[in-house]
């Protein structure tokens, strides 16, 4: 997904990784977005675009992949759509005025009282919070071992771990061909 859902989903993300937080034990969650941009993403009809749809769905699934997020049959999921209802997005000026811009906070009611809350203030994989190599390789498995299979993937993985050994780029050809 894009902006401005990505720093949504790192903030709930970070939620389940710090709480080990499921979606049995939610209660409620308030999305705080920008209020300039919030509309874009606020029960938006595409399952990568609709907010409390990706965070339901990373609550459900215990996070969030390329493929999930753009399946269009799991916006008719009981499951997610239970989660979905509990889930609402509101605006915030401070946010839009955050710098840097796409941040976000995410409180969640658990069902024992509890609140937990996170803010997202710069999103993963930019400068102010870049990837680690293990989450790039991580990412890019999720998008392309759906096209070209796990054992290929691996492989594409190892070369590209090595272009600066490489005499040509050329040399990935047959890594990337069918």
């Amino acid at each position: 997904m894009g902006s401005p859902n990505q720093a949504v989903i790192d903030a709930v993300s970070a939620l389940i990784a710090a709480h080990k937080i499921t979606a049995d034990a939610v209660k409620s969650v308030v999305i705080a977005m920008p209020s300039d941009r919030i509309h874009i993403v606020d029960n938006g009809a595409m399952p990568d675009v609709c907010v409390q749809h990706l965070a339901a769905l990373a609550l459900v699934d215990g996070g969030v992949s390329f493929v999930s997020c753009h399946d269009h049959d799991r916006m008719h999921d009981p499951a997610i759509l239970a989660v979905r209802g509990r889930i609402s997005a509101v605006p915030s000026d401070e946010l839009t005025a955050a710098v840097p811009a796409r941040q976000a906070i995410v409180e969640i009611e658990t069902q024992d009282g509890g609140r937990l809350r996170h803010h997202a203030k710069a999103v993963r994989g930019t400068p102010d919070n870049p990837m680690t190599a293990e989450e790039i390789d991580a990412k890019a498995r999720d998008l392309i071992e759906p096209i070209i299979s796990a054992a290929r993937a691996e492989r594409l993985l190892g070369a590209t771990g090595k272009l600066e050994e490489m005499r040509s780029v050329r040399e990935l050809r047959p890594l990337l061909q069918a």
